[in-house]
Parts: C-alpha cells; structure tokens; sequence
C-alpha cells in the first residue's frame, strides 16, 4: 500500500500547479500583447517614412531632368515614371509605393501644404490630414509661376500627419 501511494503523488500536476503556470502565462501575454502591437504601429509608420522617402527621391529625379523644376502634382505621367520600376524616361510609369495600412498600391495625394514663402515651415508646425492612414502627400509650391520646391508629408494610423522629432512639430520632407 505505500508503494501504491507513491505512484500516485508523482503521477502528475495537482490543479493548484497547473492554474499558476495558466496564470504566469496570462500575466506575461498581458505585458507583451500591448507592446507587440505599438511595435507593428512603429513599423508602418516607418514603412510610410519610406514611402515619403520614394516621393522625394522621384520628385528631386524628376527635377533633374527637367532643368530644376519639380513636377506640379504627383499624377503627372512624368512624374511617375521615376517611381520604381519606372523608366525616366516620361512614358513608362512605376509603380507606387505600397500602402503599409492597407497593403494596396496607394497613388500619391495632395499634401495639406499651401503655396507661399513660408508654406513649408508652416506645414511643419500645423501638421494637418493628409487623407487617409498611411498615406503619402505631395505637393509642389511654386516661387514666381515656377515649381521650385515640394513638401511631402506622410499619414500615421489615424490619417493625420506624421510626427517630427520635436514636440508640436511635423514630419516634412522638402529641399527647403
């Protein structure tokens, strides 16, 4: 009878055992969904970054080959061409960069810049809705009838502009 005894203390887990390891497991999913979740937030506003980073490369390519002026608005066939898997060579259009909220192909939008001298200096202390998350927005502004500079502005997961790295500032790609 004790041998009997035996075997049965060391058959397996009593239920107090298993519900503290079910507990243990609750707590750390607890602490680790939230941060999983603000690191995948983190990587798409990222991947926007670099789409906004396209947009520019594209817009200073395009104003290249077009005696320094940027394209009007981020539809133009030329314009495109210097997107990737573009030709630049005005006919043969690229592609757009893919949306990492959406997983689509996103055109270009209009930013929530307007013309003027201090037009992007004001774009980057007001920010604004560039239209949708994840979007990326481009605008020319035009200095004397000429496109002589861009802004570009990305949206985060609520379609607002992304944040700059000061405080109440936004994130603004520009040659100013």
């Amino acid at each position: 009878m004790v041998a009997n005894r035996k075997l049965r203390q060391a058959s397996g887990f009593t239920l107090i055992e298993l519900l503290v390891v079910v507990i243990i497991i609750g707590i750390l999913a607890a602490i680790a969904l939230p941060n999983f979740i603000g690191a995948q937030d983190k990587a798409r506003e990222a991947s926007v970054k670099a789409n906004m980073r396209t947009a520019q490369i594209a817009a200073e390519s395009y104003a290249t080959d077009n005696g320094g002026q940027y394209p009007p608005i981020s539809s133009d066939p030329g314009y495109q061409t210097y997107l990737p898997g573009g030709s630049s060579d005005g006919v043969t259009p690229g592609n757009y960069p893919v949306n990492p909220f959406t997983n689509t192909n996103a055109a270009f939008v209009a930013a929530p810049i307007t013309q003027g001298a201090n037009a992007i200096q004001q774009a980057r202390t007001t920010g604004g809705a560039v239209g949708g998350p994840g979007l990326v927005g481009y605008t020319a502004v035009a200095s004397n009838g000429a496109n002589t500079s861009y802004g570009i502005m990305g949206g985060n997961k609520t379609g607002n502009a992304l944040t700059g790295t000061s405080g109440g500032t936004y994130l603004v790609l520009s040659n100013q």
